[in-house]
């Protein structure tokens, strides 16, 4: 059984900041106290809706922290994307391509199938951004959009399309996805 976890605090890290409110309102309601950032001794960090970067996350993952990182590039700007680019690059070797729109080149796929750590459907809500590298977690059509590194004692999970929204509106598949990530961070 894990160590009894703290819940999470309200300082976000340095050089990350939440673009999608819908993001952050939906992780919060499901997850006790706010999700922009981690107490000592949590081992679950959620960054809703995040443009920009904290090189301090791959030190938090190798500590044993499971990291969800939202990612909100398609709403923020060129030089957070390109920040963003290279942190997820250098740290977690994961590529992540400019931000699309996904039905721009033919019919929207309506949902992202999340395969870890149990499979869900959630509905997509608005543009996506494809990461490459890692083990790929979710899928938008043939698209992927989400990924997990493990590194050290934790692990960093990448999503390239939101879900915090699904949860703000309540999606049950969504809240199961999130509390089997709440048990196997051991927070649950």
């Amino acid at each position: 059984m894990g160590a009894t976890l703290r819940p999470l605090a309200t300082a976000t890290p340095a050089g990350v900041a939440c673009a999608l409110e819908e993001s952050r309102a939906g992780f919060t309601r499901h997850v006790a106290g706010s999700v922009s950032g981690a107490r000592a001794g949590s081992r679950l960090l959620v960054l809703p809706g995040a443009v920009g970067w904290d090189a301090s996350l791959a030190a938090r993952v190798i500590e044993g922290t499971v990291v969800v990182f939202e990612s909100a590039a398609g709403f923020g700007g060129a030089s957070a994307f390109a920040l963003q680019r290279e942190g997820l690059r250098s740290a977690f070797g994961l590529a992540i391509e400019p931000p699309r729109e996904p039905w721009e080149t033919g019919p929207r796929p309506a949902y992202v199938d999340l395969v870890w750590p149990v499979p869900a459907r959630v509905r997509d809500f608005s543009s996506v951004v494809a990461v490459r590298g890692g083990e790929t977690v979710g899928r938008l059509g043939s698209l992927p959009v989400a990924a997990r590194r493990r590194l050290g004692a934790g692990t960093f999970v990448f999503l390239g399309s939101p879900v915090g929204p699904a949860l703000w509106a309540n999606d049950p598949q969504a809240q199961a996805w999130l509390r089997t990530v709440m048990a196997a961070s051991g927070r649950a």
